[in-house]
Order: C-alpha cells, then sequence, then structure tokens
C-alpha cells in the first residue's frame, strides 16, 4: 500500500470557501487497491474532493497499479474507419467521444492531454490533424514516440510541458478528477492555449441522478483515490471564472459502460476488482438490455453521469 504525508485541507480547494465538511468515505472497488480514503464535500460550490489529498509520491505509486505496462495496438479500429456508424452508436452507449463533438478547422494545433491508450490521437493524426499528446506514464510516451507520434511526458503535474501559446484546442477527457492542483493547471492550459483558444472537459458529474441512486456504490464517479475532485456545472464555472475562461456549452451523458459498472458494485459488493472481472452483466444480450433502459429513461433526466463543458480563453 502507498502511504505518504498529507495534511488536511480548512477550505475548498476550487472556491476557497471554508465551508467544508465530512461526506463520505470510500474504498477502491475497481482496482483492487487497499486503502479508505475520505471525501468532503463544499456548500459554497459544490465539489467534493479527497482530504487529505494523495501527496505526489502516493499518486505515482496509485498509477503504477491503475495502470500496468501492457502493449498499445496504434491501427485505426473500427470506430476510426467507420466514423458515422460510430456516432450513431454512441447516441445510444451515451460514450463521451472527443471525436464525435470538437470541430477543428484544418491546420488548427490541438492537445490530447492525458492520452491514455492514444486512440483519439491516432484516429485525429490519421485524419491530418496537428494533434500532439501529453501523459503521466512513461511507457505509454515510449511507445507512442515508437510508433511517429508527438508526445511529451508530464513529469510535474503543475506543468504542461509545451511552449507558450502553442495550441488552439486542447481536450482532457476524464482527466481533471485526477489533477491533484486544478488551479495551477488552469492557469498552465490557458498558457498553452492560443488567445480565444477552446478547451473541452468531460468529467463525472457530482449532481448526477446516479450518484444519488447508488450512493456509496456510484463507483463510476468515486474511484477513490484515483478521482481526488467529484466536480459540478458551478464547480466548473467557478474555476474556470478565476482563470478567465467563459463557457460556451455544457451537456451531460451517461456511457452504458459506467451504468453497468455501478450495477455490478450493488450485486458483488464483496468485488474490488469489478474494472478486471467479468460477470453476466457485461455479456452482450445484458449490454444492449441495459443500454436501451437507459437511454430511455435518460429522456427525462437533466443531470447524468458525464458532464462535458466547452470553454474559450478570453484575451481579457
Amino acid at each position: 500500500m502507498c502511504v505518504g504525508n498529507a495534511t488536511l485541507r480548512t477550505e475548498c480547494p476550487i472556491c476557497y470557501g471554508t465551508s467544508i465538511s465530512y461526506c463520505i468515505s470510500n474504498t477502491d472497488r475497481r482496482k483492487g487497491l487497499r486503502g479508505e480514503w475520505d471525501l468532503w464535500i463544499c456548500a459554497e460550490c459544490g465539489v467534493s474532493f479527497i482530504n487529505p489529498t494523495p501527496s505526489e509520491k502516493d499518486l505515482y505509486c496509485y498509477y503504477s497499479i491503475y495502470s500496468p505496462n501492457e502493449r498499445f495496438d496504434f491501427t485505426l479500429g473500427k470506430g476510426s474507419r467507420y466514423p458515422s456508424l460510430r456516432k450513431l452508436y454512441h447516441v445510444f452507449s451515451g460514450d463521451v467521444d472527443p471525436r464525435d463533438f470538437i470541430r477543428v478547422p484544418k491546420g488548427s494545433r490541438i492537445l490530447d492531454y492525458g492520452s491514455g491508450n492514444c486512440g483519439y490521437l491516432v484516429d485525429l493524426y490519421s485524419r491530418g490533424m496537428k494533434i500532439a499528446g501529453a501523459e503521466i506514464l512513461r511507457y505509454i510516451v515510449e511507445a507512442a514516440w515508437d510508433h511517429g507520434y508527438e508526445m511529451t511526458l508530464v513529469e510535474n503535474t503543475e506543468r504542461i510541458p509545451y511552449p507558450d501559446s502553442e495550441f488552439e484546442y486542447v481536450y482532457l477527457i476524464q482527466v481533471l478528477e485526477h489533477i491533484q492542483q486544478p488551479h495551477a493547471f488552469f492557469d498552465e492550459l490557458r498558457r498553452i492555449l492560443k488567445p480565444s483558444g477552446e478547451l473541452y472537459l468531460a468529467v463525472p458529474n457530482s449532481r448526477s441522478i446516479w450518484r444519488s441512486i447508488f450512493g456509496a456504490h456510484w463507483i463510476s464517479g468515486w474511484f477513490a483515490p484515483f478521482h481526488l475532485f467529484h466536480y459540478n456545472f458551478r464547480s466548473i464555472d467557478k474555476l474556470a471564472s478565476a482563470h478567465r475562461f467563459e463557457i460556451l456549452d455544457f451537456w451531460s451523458s451517461t456511457p452504458e459502460s459506467w451504468f453497468r459498472l455501478n450495477l455490478k458494485a450493488v450485486i458483488y459488493k464483496e468485488e474490488n476488482r469489478l474494472d478486471i472481472t467479468r460477470k453476466w452483466l457485461d455479456s452482450l444480450p445484458y449490454l444492449f438490455i441495459i443500454m436501451i433502459l437507459l437511454r430511455t429513461f435518460e429522456l427525462f433526466v437533466r443531470e447524468k453521469d458525464c458532464l462535458v463543458v466547452r470553454l474559450r480563453k478570453n484575451s481579457q
């Protein structure tokens, strides 16, 4: 188990309000990491966060478990080869995929921050986009280098390793909730974006109806200790405004895979490696049944599990 020194916060790390209080304690139900982490909530902006925040040393230790070394397939998948079918499928699956909604003029420079398995980066690169990546895990960076992609290693999460005014577009899909110092990170996003540059964020939505229904089993969102923060529109707005970003648009969606993960957490209460262990709910017939029922129910729901926000850097 990873153990480091940490200090209990007495103010909200997003709006700096002092009306914070203990919310819930969580364990890792997805990767099997041992330990327990306390979540606190801010009454002013609504963000919840792990308190005390894990140290930088702890985070690197956690991520060695989160994503062990693996081989990458840099060939274009079916979703890249058949984009219209991919978009149609995502209407029903609820998956949040930047290729479906980011419209980038030809010649614009894009940053894929937190590239993961590099699927989005490879697809956009194949379509002639001037795209670069950034990752905290060295083996991902080296794999990208070996295949000729532009990628930099993030050695300090408070510093984005690219020059000032380098990009017109930046996207972070399920990344911001992992960032230890959100204000320092937003300073960096502002620095690397060109005037009027655009930023796309996708984060678990702490105001989702499914958080209320699943409670402690909302592991798609809680995911302790990897998700350090749990944002909603109000807390994103507070954070963005503090760094002179304007919100242009926002929406929410619940990926079927997230909903199914929470269902498994309810059914298999003793299981703590739910990301790895396949269950009967993961079979194709149940997947489609859940997908149809979820999409039907969410026709009447405003706050869904994944919040997507489009922002623009203000010049003032």
